[in-house]
Parts: structure tokens; C-alpha cells; sequence
């Protein structure tokens, strides 16, 4: 389609294509300017580019080059953008924000690359986040950095994910801009159990817990006094797991694809509390791995690079590019080759689409969308 309706929210797409007159750094820039991404954006304004730059050991990741023209976009009208996302829940080398900011710069994201400050937006142990409503009910903690920023920019790099099949905008803002805590919610509709083998009594967990349903107590036949959880109180906030520092208090990653499609969704909408008309989105199909760049290594490409998608609507940029890359052909010897028609289920054969038609029934965004074709 290149016509939109009133009622669909429009998608603009550059394919992957380029040439001396034209390349690709160029065809973001007009995409970015085309969507109106930084219209709203007012001098001054501290403006998060969220994104993901990838486990080191992982070359998959999208290149720091292609993130120019948005860091130029912004500073055009006077806004001061950072690069930002958060500490993960799991161990590696993106937990905490000295080694975060390090792994950064290995993947060559940093101040000295490009110009711009690499914030981790959680803070130094990724206990830097508030509670934001759901709409579904509850509360999950958002980054404070995130909340904290007028206006926000999320730069997806579109490939598989080992929990969702298709990962895109929706997953960069749902998971990359929770607390580790928050994580934990996404993750698990379990309680945290206390493996005591592994516990040294030092009582971080019980700092941490906001309903004080975690004490210590003897173990039988030892000295040795390990923290117990009162299940009749505990609230599976997921603080205790993202603080042991002894991995005593394990991740438990027992939810449905369904279900942590739909928490995703209701968490991107969190994540966009206060700047809901001071957003865009920028979705890049090249390098189509199967697998997130969280993962410290990469597989190869399943599917050969579509192009660049712009929208201020994070469902319809999803939806498109997820239809985008279908609509192609797996890359001979590829996880994807020989597999469903639809390559995304050769990852996960998971319903994939749960997270758009949620984020659509809460007001996130449209399903139905119109492409743009520059």
C-alpha cells in the first residue's frame, strides 16, 4: 500500500537498497525527517535514543553508523539526545552500568564514537526505577532515566528472539526499559525460592524487599543462617533475584508466551508515561538474526536485509516490518530454510502476533497500518 486511510497510522519505508547518490545513512535521514520523528522536540529537550548495543562476543548487532542520523536529527533542533537502555536481570556483562558502559564501547557505542553520552538508564545496580501503573493493574518499575527524558526515539534492530519469535519496538521498549525487577515480572509468574546452598546469609535481599517478607533462619545441623521468603507476602516484585549477589535467588522463567507477550506490551506502554506525543520509531531489518543481540554470540542471517521502517506508532511499525520480512525468502541453509512459511515460527513456532493485537486493545497503538514507499 502506498495510500493511508484516516484511520490507519502511517508506516514510512526505505528499502536496503543503495547506491553513490544515495546510501543507506541517507535513507534514514529522509525517513526520519518524512515521519516527522523530532517535530516535537523542543530545544533543550533531554532526549533518550533507546536502543540495544548488543552483548559483546555478539556481531550481529546493528553497526553504531546507522544510528548518526538520529543523533543528528535531534541535535538539528536543539535537542540533547544520550544513548541509553538498562542493566540486565541475567549474568553478563551488561548487569551493572561500570561494566554496561564498557560493553558498550566495545561494540563501539560511546562518547568517543559518536558524540554523544552513553547513559545506563537504571542506575549502577539497576535499582535507578519507579513504579509505573499497568493496564492490566499493577505496577511495574520503569527506568528512571527513561521516565525522566521529554522525549524518547527507540532505534529497534529487527531479528528473532528465544521468547518471543519475532523481537522488534514493542520488545526494545516492554523489556529494555524495566529495572531488572522488572524483568522479573516480565519473565516469571512464579515466587522466588532462596536455593540455601547457595546463600551466605548476607541479608542484601531483605534490604532490597518492599514487604519485608524476607528474614533470616538457622538451617538445621548448621550455623549457618540463610534468607527465607514468606510466600503469603511476597509480591514476585523480583527484587530479591536482580539483588543476590551470590545467584542464590535464581531467574525462574516459567510464564507463557501468550502471557509475556501481552506483559510486554503493557510495559512498552508504561515505558511512554508523560511523552506519549513526543516519541518515534525507527525499525531496521538488516542483519536478521535469529536470536537477540543479548546473546553473546550471533547466528546468521535467516532472511536477506529488507530495509528501514519510521513511525510514531510502535504497533504499526511492528506489524509492518514482522509482514515485511515474511513476505520474503529464507536464506538458503539458514534456521529458517525448509521451515513454516512464515520464518518467524522457523525460530519459535509461537503465535507471534499476541503482542501487537494487545498493544492495540490498550491503546498503545494500530495494527492497521499504511506504508509509505520513498
Amino acid at each position: 500500500m502506498d495510500k493511508t486511510k484516516s484511520i490507519q497510522s502511517k508506516v514510512w519505508f526505505h528499502n536496503a537498497r543503495s547506491d553513490a547518490k544515495r546510501n543507506r545513512l541517507d535513507k534514514l535521514a529522509e525517513l526520519i525527517a518524512e515521519a516527522g520523528l523530532v517535530s516535537k522536540i523542543s530545544r533543550g529537550d533531554l532526549v533518550a535514543i533507546k536502543l540495544h548495543w548488543g552483548e559483546p562476543g555478539n556481531v550481529g548487532h546493528l553497526p553504531p553508523p546507522y544510528i548518526r542520523p538520529l543523533i543528528e536529527a535531534v541535535r538539528a533542533v536543539g535537542g540533547k539526545p544520550f544513548l541509553t537502555d538498562t542493566n540486565t536481570l541475567y549474568t553478563g556483562l551488561r548487569r551493572n552500568a561500570v561494566d554496561h558502559v564498557q560493553a558498550a564501547a566495545m561494540n563501539g557505542f560511546s562518547l568517543t564514537t559518536l558524540g554523544v553520552p552513553v547513559v545506563v538508564a537504571d542506575g549502577l545496580k539497576g535499582f535507578d526505577g519507579r513504579d509505573v501503573p499497568l493496564a492490566g493493574g499493577g505496577t511495574v518499575k520503569i527506568a528512571s532515566a527513561i521516565l525522566d527524558a521529554d522525549a524518547m526515539l527507540v532505534f529497534t534492530h529487527v531479528k528473532g528472539h528465544m521468547l518471543f519469535a519475532y523481537g522488534g519496538a514493542l520488545k526494545n521498549l516492554g523489556m529494555g526499559c524495566t529495572t531488572p525487577a522488572g524483568k522479573q515480572f516480565l519473565h516469571s509468574d512464579l515466587r522466588p525460592v532462596v536455593q540455601a546452598k547457595h546463600c551466605t546469609g548476607c541479608g542484601d535481599c531483605i534490604q532490597r524487599c518492599p514487604t519485608a517478607c524476607i528474614a533470616l533462619s538457622g538451617e538445621e545441623g548448621s550455623t549457618q543462617r540463610v534468607a527465607r521468603i514468606d510466600k503469603a507476602r511476597c509480591i514476585g516484585c523480583g527484587e530479591c533475584t536482580a539483588t543476590c549477589p551470590h545467584g542464590a535467588i535464581p531467574i525462574r522463567w516459567a510464564s507463557s508466551p501468550d502471557l509475556i507477550q501481552t506483559k510486554t506490551a503493557e510495559c512498552a506502554l508504561a515505558a511512554l508515561a508523560g511523552k506519549q506525543d513526543k516519541v518515534g520509531f525507527v525499525n531496521c531489518m538488516i542483519n536478521l538474526t535469529p536470536d537477540c543481540d543479548c546473546c553473546d554470540w550471533n547466528d546468521p542471517p535467516f532472511m536477506a536485509d529488507v530495509g528501514f521502517l519510521a513511525s510514531t506508532d510502535p504497533v504499526a511499525v511492528d506489524v509492518a516490518s514482522a509482514d515485511l520480512v515474511a513476505a520474503g525468502k529464507p536464506i538458503p541453509g539458514s534456521v529458517a530454510d525448509g521451515g513454516p512459511a512464515d520464518p518467524w515460527r522457523a525460530i519459535v513456532d509461537i503465535d507471534y502476533r499476541v503482542i501487537f493485537a494487545h498493544g492495540e486493545k490498550i491503546g498503545l497503538g494500530r495494527q492497521d497500518y499504511g506504508l509509505v514507499k520513498l
